[in-house]
């Protein structure tokens, strides 16, 4: 695996930074570089192989490029970013932004954007304060006259019974692009964080995306993850539940773009007693494409009376597509009740065949199917204009396909 390219890049950046950072800097990209991108042998990415970006040349992303108006949601305030640049003419919360810490724990993945991070999101709530409306982090990858890539730290710290409610979206225009955000959450006790992850990237990009977050007791965390384009996606989940009571819900939704990959992997620790955990994954996979959910769920020595439960379905639409589940259950307690499952299955054709009976055209149908199907995790997003636009970008608006069959009997 060669990786001056990225040597290369590296030290162009390097060269913008201030002197007092440089040495930081590069302690990161030498441990990136003494372990390489991963590869299956490594038993975390047995289903996902990035050693053939160790032969690309992607280079840092050149500024400037357009802002999807369209993206942008009304009644929340955001953060808009450009190639990794915040744009100030389209963000409303530019006060939010800013330069976070680079831990070093996590794999080479998280050394190299830890070398490269520029600024991102830096939310921090006091005791009892409340984001008034959503906050919207839109991330933009435009692209440029050769591979460029994009590498970005973001923080969220909730105080005391302090509430807030973040979008996370990423999209992308076009050529190939490597694209890396770490998100570090700290929950103090009694705080209540809603967190979405939408990404429609370009089916050239690579994005890889990783949440590491705490708990203190009685905390909550709720999160709903969509996944409907680019070339390769992996996510990384890490949930500590760290004091009693803590609380996490994890739902996500993969429809990965034709020949695409989406490897989805959740890591809940239950450290203390009394915490409770819910997951519900849900993949429609077709055309080739590949998905992949992992979740392992650990307790602890004496996290007494947990509760936790995981649950993965997935239909396959296509004699050519692919899909892995594995849920994982590690016990060290004797007093807990968990449980887990996965199904993989297809599209019912009595169910369709009834639909059909009733006068229901082919298309309706399937997309009632799938949207029925689908519709668990996605009507979790409180946010009805985006769970709207998400639902025809991933063909489950069933209304917009009724409207059709009715226009064509019409005439």
């Amino acid at each position: 695996m060669s990786l001056a390219a990225y040597t290369e890049g590296f030290e162009q950046f390097a060269a913008g930074l201030p002197a007092g950072q440089r040495s930081a800097r590069r302690e990161h990209y030498e441990r990136f570089l003494k372990a390489g991108f991963p590869t299956p042998k490594i038993e975390e990415w047995h289903y996902t192989d990035l050693a053939p970006l160790g032969e690309r040349r992607f280079s840092p992303a050149a500024e400037g490029g357009a802002v999807p108006t369209a993206a942008l949601l009304a009644g929340a305030d955001r953060l808009v970013y450009v190639n990794g640049k915040l744009d100030q003419a389209h963000s409303t919360a530019a006060a939010r932004h800013g330069e976070n810490p680079l831990l070093t724990d996590g794999d080479s993945v998280t050394a190299l954007n830890a070398a490269f991070a520029t600024g991102g999101l830096s939310l921090r709530l006091s005791r009892n304060e409340r984001l008034p409306r959503p906050l919207q982090v839109l991330t933009v990858g435009v692209a440029g006259n050769a591979p460029a890539m994009v590498h970005q730290r973001h923080r969220i710290e909730l105080g005391e019974n302090a509430e807030a409610t973040v979008l996370f979206q990423f999209l992308g225009q076009g050529a190939e692009r490597l694209t890396s955000h770490v998100v570090e959450v700290e929950l103090a006790p009694g705080a209540r964080l809603t967190l979405y992850r939408v990404q429609d990237e370009h089916a050239d990009a690579t994005l890889l995306t990783r949440i590491d977050a705490t708990l203190r007791r009685d905390s909550r965390l709720e999160t709903v993850a969509v996944d409907c384009g680019a070339g390769l996606v992996r996510h990384d989940f890490n949930v500590a539940l760290a004091e009693p009571g803590a609380e996490v819900a994890l739902a996500g939704l993969y429809q990965p773009a034709p020949g695409g990959h989406v490897d989805n992997q959740t890591r809940i620790v239950h450290a203390a007693p009394h915490c409770r955990s819910r997951e519900q994954f849900k993949g429609i996979i077709d055309a080739k494409a590949k998905a992949i959910f992992v979740g392992k769920v650990i307790v602890q020595p004496g996290a007494q009376k947990t509760d936790s439960e995981q649950r993965v379905a997935n239909l396959l639409l296509s004699r050519k597509a692919e899909v892995n589940a594995k849920p994982e259950l590690e016990i060290y307690a004797d007093d807990v009740k968990c449980a887990h499952g996965a199904t993989v299955g297809q599209l019912d054709d009595k169910a369709l065949e009834y639909l059909r009976s009733r006068g229901i055209a082919a298309d309706a149908a399937r997309a009632l199917l799938l949207r029925a199907f689908g519709a668990e995790v996605l009507d979790q997003l409180a946010i009805p204009a985006l769970r709207d636009r998400l639902a025809v970008r991933m063909g489950l608006a069933v209304e917009d396909i009724f409207e059709e069959t009715v226009g064509e009997t019409a005439e």
